[in-house]
């Protein structure tokens, strides 16, 4: 099991991405942070795609989401977010 962290940088992006969308959307948005939050927790270290070392992008559905996983650590910091459209 992993941490999930979230930088201020991070937690702006998804608060600008929620408040910019349309009422089905924002709730869309919420479920998938939600479900994403728990995957993260359960298996960062194998979602996603893998760039530099330690980094990982996932992309789908509602939300990209940049990551950082220290696996010694067991802790993920998500350090963006965007909208996919």
């Amino acid at each position: 099991m992993f941490t999930v962290t979230w930088t201020p940088l991070a937690e702006d992006d998804l608060a600008f991405v929620w408040i910019n969308a349309d009422s089905s959307q924002r709730s869309d948005i919420t479920n998938y942070a939600a479900t994403l939050i728990r995957n993260l927790r359960a298996n960062a270290d194998h979602i996603g795609e893998s760039r530099e070392p330690g980094v990982r992008v996932l992309a789908e559905k509602t939300l990209g989401v940049e990551f950082r996983v220290s696996v010694p650590d067991r802790l993920v910091t998500v350090f963006h977010v965007w909208p996919i459209e």
